[in-house]
């Protein structure tokens, strides 16, 4: 920015700050912005390389205001020392100016500009969430907002601040702080940087002088960035900082963003223990399954998480002046389980819940079933009962009961005893998912199918427990290609693993995008193997003449399943549909759906999202990968909602051995959508580790039919 002065030398620069440094004895007042923000800057550095010192790197930063030059440090992108000059001078220069309030208000940005019209001087400074902003402006203008929210009922309070930043207030500070600056030197960031600066916070401007006075001048868009982070699949936020002041709005904007099992931890409090409260954070990322080496492994090396039985109720009163009541006796169980607690179980199997937090009267979509579990449901069942509904009965509002009175009660082999009967199924999300267990080995790193996250890979990790750990990666929106989820991945677990070897793997679209990430760091380490499970490469479309014939083939499959499970007419618009690009043509189908049939929201999101994830595979062509590579197949054929012949292939390879030359195939006697339930996620996990650790013994599988 011009200054119209003559450039600085580093000497006049530093007799310029010396001049305005003053006595000491000013230097030691903590109320002043001279003192307080070094102090929060150099407070906030500290605790970053704390968090590193027990192992925590971050795999990306987001700083709010002031924090967004620490931020910058621990990146990696500035030096210490230049992060510490963009403070003082930031500091010192915002005691020069006079005027301006500031308040936080609970209203959304929307509300407020409605209804301050007549207010001029106000202007939003920070958006912190999706119902809660801080305004600036005259002192008037504040009060008068204050008062006008107040009066609404929603929440609104001046801040005692000395300074209204990010606002028009700070403009007659921004070519004296150009000048101070002069040039910035600036690297590349190390981890993902989400900016609460510019308009798009995935955006990779330079740290140079100009973005460190957009930092002081514009709004802190701090729920965008958070938004952002959320979408691209980051579940763990740490706040760096000695009070916890943005983890309320934070975890207002991951609920809004559907991020809702996403963690937020502090990493001090104020008027409390510094160590203790340091090390209740450090616990409550452990006990949520963050690899932490040099805590866990270090401190606890045999230790795993696993989970604490839940209390047993015992029913007793205790109220005083009465005689405690004797416990009453246990009732005794049946026998023989009932059709209901028999399908509760497999159910809650499936579904990752405990039995007894399954509602027999409360339909299973309500519990998010989607079409793909559903047909999970029925197999499981099949296999239980020998008959099984239909999985429209199951979407159709279905509860246990009253698919329970539609099972027969015919005689059925029981199946052999599991392994694991009480295994977790879902690992804890972050960088990437991590699941309870590990062991010696390398760990194994699965990608997600077609419109899931990767908690579908919980039973094969608990079956592959104590042999290594097993990490996933998780669904993101964005990017939404083969080839840049692929470098997505990669990325994420070089951070975890920034040396090979690697295993990578995955199920159905899983393998198409693990084959690529195996393709990508076998330039930079070894790939042990990459692990295929049933990922089937589609045979070409046949030729149509129109794209409305296109549209047609792709849709008018579902519109049958449609008639046939909901009984409803979906009157599709093949010619509109064939001038749209996927995401277009999915979101009209599905938007047509919802008017026929009556649909919890996981049915239509899970379509959509296993919709563009297919779309995805298809438009991608694998690459030559010559590494090993781990085929295991399906040998049943699946009972698909939607049927597609170009998926139905008969070669035993899936069309894999025209990109991995390398591959070995393995039958598995199951059909597609169930090799990761019980019993044939046994023979997988058995079949995986006699390939990868050949020297050990392999887990004992389940009984299989014939």
């Amino acid at each position: 920015m011009p200054t119209g002065r003559a450039p600085p030398t580093p000497q006049s620069r530093r007799r310029h700050r010396a001049e305005r440094r003053g006595p000491p004895a000013a230097r030691a007042v903590l109320t002043s912005l001279t003192a307080v923000m070094p102090a929060l800057y150099g407070l906030q550095l500290a605790l970053a390389e704390l968090w590193r010192s027990y192992g925590m790197e971050p795999s990306a930063v987001i700083g709010h205001s002031l924090g967004e030059i620490a931020a910058a440090v621990t990146a990696g992108a500035l030096d210490a020392p230049t992060g510490a000059r963009i403070v003082a001078s930031r500091s010192r220069l915002l005691t020069t100016v006079r005027g301006g309030t500031m308040a936080v208000v609970d209203l959304p940005p929307h509300d407020i500009g409605r209804i301050t019209q007549d207010l001029p001087t106000l202007h939003v400074a920070v958006y912190a969430s999706p119902e809660q902003c801080v305004v600036t402006g005259s002192a008037r203008d504040v009060e008068a907002l204050v008062a006008r929210v107040t009066a609404g009922g929603a929440f609104a309070r001046t801040m005692p601040v000395p300074v209204a930043g990010h606002s028009p207030d700070v403009d007659p500070l921004l070519d004296a702080f150009a000048w101070e600056l002069g040039a910035v030197p600036y690297g590349d960031p190390v981890c993902r940087r989400y900016s609460t600066v510019l308009d798009d916070p995935r955006d990779d401007d330079a740290y140079d002088t100009a973005y460190w006075l957009a930092n002081l001048r514009r709004p802190v868009r701090f729920e965008q960035a958070v938004r952002a982070a959320a979408r691209d699949g980051h579940r763990v936020f740490v706040e760096v900082a000695p009070h916890p002041t943005q983890a309320h709005p934070m975890a207002r904007t991951l609920e809004a963003a559907g991020a809702h099992e996403a963690l937020v931890v502090p990493t001090l409090r104020r008027d409390t223990d510094d160590a203790v409260s340091f090390r209740t954070g450090l616990a409550t990322l452990l006990v949520h399954g963050a690899r932490v080496p040099s805590a866990r492994e270090t401190l606890h090396p045999a230790g795993r998480i696993t989970d604490v039985p839940s209390p047993r109720w015992q029913h007793r009163r205790y109220w005083a002046g009465e005689e405690p009541q004797p416990a009453p006796e246990p009732e005794a169980r049946p026998a023989t389980a009932t059709r209901l607690d028999r399908l509760r179980t497999l159910v809650a199997r499936v579904m990752g819940f405990a039995p007894d937090r399954l509602d027999p009267d409360v339909p299973l979509t309500d519990l998010g079933l989607d079409s793909l579990t559903a047909v999970r449901i029925r197999t499981a069942v099949l296999g239980e009962f020998g008959s099984a509904p239909d999985t429209g009965v199951l979407l159709r509002q279905g509860t246990l009961r009253g698919v329970a009175e539609l099972l027969d009660d015919a005689h059925v082999p029981p199946p052999p005893p599991l392994a694991h009967p009480e295994e977790p199924t879902h690992g804890t999300p972050g960088v990437l998912r991590s699941f309870p267990g590990g062991g010696p080995h390398p760990p194994l790193f699965l990608a997600h199918a077609a419109g899931g996250s990767s908690d579908v890979y919980g039973r094969l990790a608990a079956r592959l427990d104590g042999r290594r750990p097993v990490f996933g990666f998780d669904r993101l929106e964005h990017p939404d290609d083969v080839a840049g989820r692929a470098a997505e991945f990669a990325r994420r677990i070089r951070l975890l693993r920034p040396e090979g070897p690697w295993l990578l793997g995955g199920w159905s679209y899983g393998g198409v995008v693990a084959q690529e990430t195996a393709r990508l760091l076998s330039r930079e380490g070894e790939v042990a193997a990459l692990v295929l499970v049933d990922s089937v490469l589609p045979l070409p479309a046949p030729p149509v003449a129109t794209p409305a014939d296109e549209a047609r083939r792709r849709f008018a499959g579902f519109a049958a399943y449609v008639r046939t499970v909901y009984g409803a007419e979906l009157d599709l618009p093949y010619q509109e549909l064939g001038d749209m690009d996927d995401a277009g043509q999915v979101d009209l189908v599905l938007a047509l759906l919802e008017k026929a049939v009556e649909l919890p929201p996981a049915v239509p999101a899970h379509q959509r999202a296993s919709y563009l994830d297919l779309r995805s595979g298809e438009r991608h062509t694998p690459a030559p990968y010559p590494g090993r590579t781990l085929l295991y197949r399906a040998t049943r054929p699946a009972p698909h909602t939607v049927r597609d012949a170009r998926y139905e292939r008969t070669d035993a390879t899936l069309g894999w051995d025209a990109h991995c030359p390398d591959l070995t195939v393995t039958d598995l006697p199951g059909h597609h959508l169930a090799l990761l339930d019980p019993p044939a996620v046994d023979t997988l996990a058995a079949e995986l580790s006699r390939a990868l650790d050949p020297s050990g013994p392999a887990p004992t599988p389940a009984s299989m039919e014939p």
